[in-house]
C-alpha cells in the first residue's frame, strides 16, 4: 500500500489480511475510493451487473467453502439493491458484509434529508429490519472499527451477515494509522448441566433420530455427528443446508422428511435430536410434521426458540457441545446400539415408486442423470424452480457445501447471481434454473463471459412460472400471470459470447453437461436448456399434505 491510504484502501487492505478473498459490487460515484485501492493485499473485486447480484454471489461463495465476503455497493440504490440478497443470506446464515457508502458527512444537514443525490434518512434501517446490525459509521476510526466489529459478527458464533455505511467523504480521506489485527473469540461453552440432561434424555431413549443442519457444516462436526449416530443406532436425516452430510452411510436417510416413508419414522422414534438446525418451517411443513413426544437440539441462535417445544435446548457451538456430551454417554454406559430401524431400502423405495409414477418418473429421470454426470468437485446451486426444487431434494449428495438452496428466504432468481461466488475461486458451478429465474439477473451472462467464470448456467423452460401455475390448478384458480414469454436461448447465449445448446430429451442431457463442465474448465461459461413441464415434488407445500 502507498504510505497514506484512503480510508477505503485500508478497509481491503484489513478484509484481505483476516481471509476475505474476494468481494462483490458495482462502482458508483460515492464509492469510487474502493476501486481506486492501491493494495498490496486485499480481496479480488468482481464486478457485477446488479448489486443484488453482489449479495447473491457473497452469499454463494461461502455456501461453497465457509469463506466470508463483503459486497461494495454505492449510496441510496445501490445499498436498497442488495436487500433481497442480503435478507437470504441472514436467514440463511450466510455472513455477508455490507459496505456501502453514505452521502458525504460534510454536505448532510443535521435536520433530516435536503435532497442530496443518493441521500436516505437511515440508510442502515433497511438491514436492521431483519435483525442484523447495522453501523453508521461517521469519521474515519469509526469506519476503521465498525469493520472489525463486521468481521467478528461474521466470524461467530453464531455467524452473521451486518452492514457497514460509511460517507463518501469520510471513504476518501487518509489513513496513517496501522491495520488493526483482529483475533477471533472462542466459542461460547455448552452449558454443563444442560448437556447433563441431553445426555439423561438420551439414556432413556431408545430410538432416537437425528437431525442434521447447516451448523453440523460450519462447526466441522460431521465426525463427531457420524459418531453419535452410530453409538445410539439413530436414523439420520438432513435439513436441505445438511445435505451432503454422512454421505453413504448406512444409518442416513438420503430422502427429504416430507415423503411418507420418511415421515413415518418420526413419530415412531422416542426422542428427536436436532443439531446445527434452525428446524424451519420449509423443512418441517410448517411444524406440522408428526414428532416424538421428547425433542431436544444443540444449535446456535435464537431463531429455533421459537419453533417447537423443546425438552432440551443447547444454544452453544455443535462441535463444543458433542464433545462434552460423548464423554457423559461413555460414563453412563451408552455403548454402541444397534439401529432400531433399517433405513438403507427407504430412498430406493422412494425413488422406485417416483420411477413408476407417470407424472413425477421425468423428474426422478432428470435427478438421476445430474447426479451422474455433474462431477462430485463441483457445485451445484439451485434456484426457485420446479427442476430445482426436484434436484435440491431428491439428488444423492457426496459431499457437505456441494449444494446450495435458497429456502432461508425463498428468493427466486437465486442461482444465476449466486453461481459467481463459487465460480470466482475457480469452483465449475451448476446453476439449475427455470426459465422465470435467470430473468431476474440477466446482466449477469456479461460477468459470466468478462470474468471467464465457470458455470453452466442449466435451464428447465416451462413456459413461466411452473411452480405457481401448478399452485392456481391445485386451488381452481384461473391461470393467470403465469405464462410467460421467454428467450431464445441461443441467440441470447451468443449476445454475450456463451455458447448454449438445447437438449431435445433427457437421453441428451448427460453429454451436454459433460461438454458443460469441460468448457467450465477452461474458464468457459456455458447454458444448456431442456424444454419440459415437470410436476413438482411433496417438498413444495401444495403437497405438503397429500395422503
Amino acid at each position: 500500500m502507498s504510505a497514506n491510504p484512503s480510508v477505503a484502501a485500508a478497509i481491503l487492505e484489513l478484509l484481505g489480511r483476516h481471509g476475505v478473498t474476494r468481494a462483490f459490487g458495482i462502482p458508483g460515484v460515492h464509492n469510487l475510493p474502493f476501486w481506486d485501492a492501491d493494495l498490496e493485499s486485499g480481496p479480488r473485486i468482481i464486478g457485477v451487473r446488479h448489486e443484488q447480484a453482489a449479495g447473491y454471489a457473497a452469499d454463494g461463495l461461502h455456501r461453497a467453502t465457509g469463506d466470508v465476503s463483503a459486497t461494495l455497493l454505492t449510496s441510496g440504490p445501490g445499498a436498497a439493491n442488495v436487500v433481497a440478497a442480503f435478507g437470504e443470506a441472514y436467514v440463511s446464515g450466510s455472513p455477508v458484509i455490507v459496505l456501502a457508502s453514505e452521502v458525504g458527512q460534510s454536505l448532510r444537514s443535521p435536520g433530516g434529508p435536503r435532497g442530496i443525490l443518493h441521500e436516505m434518512a437511515d440508510q442502515g434501517a433497511m438491514f436492521e429490519a431483519f435483525g442484523a446490525t447495522a453501523r453508521r459509521a461517521r469519521t474515519r476510526q469509526e469506519a476503521i472499527a465498525s469493520t472489525v466489529l463486521a468481521l467478528r459478527d461474521a466470524w461467530g458464533p453464531p455467524a452473521a451477515g451486518s452492514y457497514v455505511g460509511i460517507p463518501s467523504d469520510v471513504l476518501g480521506e487518509e489513513w496513517t494509522a496501522a491495520i488493526p489485527h483482529i483475533p477471533r473469540l472462542p466459542s461460547p461453552a455448552a452449558d454443563p448441566s444442560l448437556v447433563t440432561d441431553l445426555a439423561e434424555l438420551i439414556r432413556m431413549s431408545s430410538r432416537v433420530v437425528l437431525w442434521l443442519g447447516g451448523g453440523v457444516v460450519s462447526a466441522g462436526a460431521e465426525e463427531a455427528a457420524r459418531a453419535l449416530a452410530h453409538r445410539l443406532g439413530a436414523p439420520v436425516l438432513t435439513s436441505y443446508a445438511g445435505r451432503g452430510l454422512l454421505a453413504g452411510d448406512p444409518l442416513l436417510v438420503d430422502a427429504p422428511v416430507h415423503e411418507p416413508e420418511v415421515g413415518a419414522l418420526l413419530p415412531d422414534a422416542d426422542l428427536l435430536l436436532v443439531l446445527g438446525s434452525s428446524f424451519d418451517g420449509m423443512n418441517t411443513k410448517n411444524w406440522r410434521l408428526p414428532l416424538p413426544d421428547r425433542r431436544a437440539a444443540i444449535t446456535l441462535g435464537s431463531v429455533v426458540r421459537e419453533t417447537i417445544d423443546w425438552d432440551c435446548l443447547i444454544q452453544s457451538d455443535v462441535g463444543d457441545a458433542l464433545g462434552a456430551l460423548d464423554e457423559l454417554l461413555e460414563d453412563m454406559g451408552v455403548t454402541a446400539r444397534e439401529p432400531w430401524v433399517d433405513v438403507t431400502p427407504i430412498r430406493r423405495d422412494i425413488l422406485q415408486r417416483l420411477a413408476a409414477d407417470s407424472r413425477t418418473a421425468p423428474a426422478i429421470a432428470w435427478v438421476n442423470e445430474i447426479d451422474a454426470c455433474w462431477p462430485a468437485g463441483s457445485a451445484v446451486v439451485c434456484d426457485m424452480a420446479v427442476g430445482a426444487y426436484w434436484y435440491g431434494g431428491y439428488s444423492s449428495q457426496p459431499r457437505p457445501r456441494r449444494l446450495q438452496y435458497p429456502v432461508g428466504w425463498g428468493t427466486l432468481g437465486y442461482a444465476l447471481p449466486a453461481s459467481i461466488g463459487p465460480a470466482s475461486v475457480g469452483i465449475p458451478t451448476l446453476a439449475v434454473c427455470g426459465d422465470g429465474g435467470p430473468m431476474f439477473a440477466l446482466g449477469e451472462l456479461a460477468t459470466l463471459a468478462q470474468e471467464s467464470l465457470p458455470v453452466t448456467l442449466l435451464v428447465v423452460d416451462d413456459g413461466g412460472y411452473g411452480m405457481l401455475r401448478f399452485d392456481q390448478q391445485v386451488f381452481g384458480h384461473p391461470e393467470r400471470g403465469v405464462d410467460l414469454l421467454t428467450p431464445e436461448w441461443r441467440s441470447l447465449g451468443l449476445a454475450f459470447g456463451i455458447a448454449t445448446e438445447t437438449v431435445p430429451d433427457l437421453g441428451a442431457l448427460g453429454d451436454a453437461l459433460g461438454r458443460a463442465h469441460e468448457a467450465n474448465l477452461r474458464g468457459e461459461p456455458r447454458i444448456v436448456v431442456w424444454h419440459e413441464r415437470l410436476f413438482p415434488p411433496r417438498t413444495t407445500s401444495p403437497r405438503w399434505f397429500e395422503s
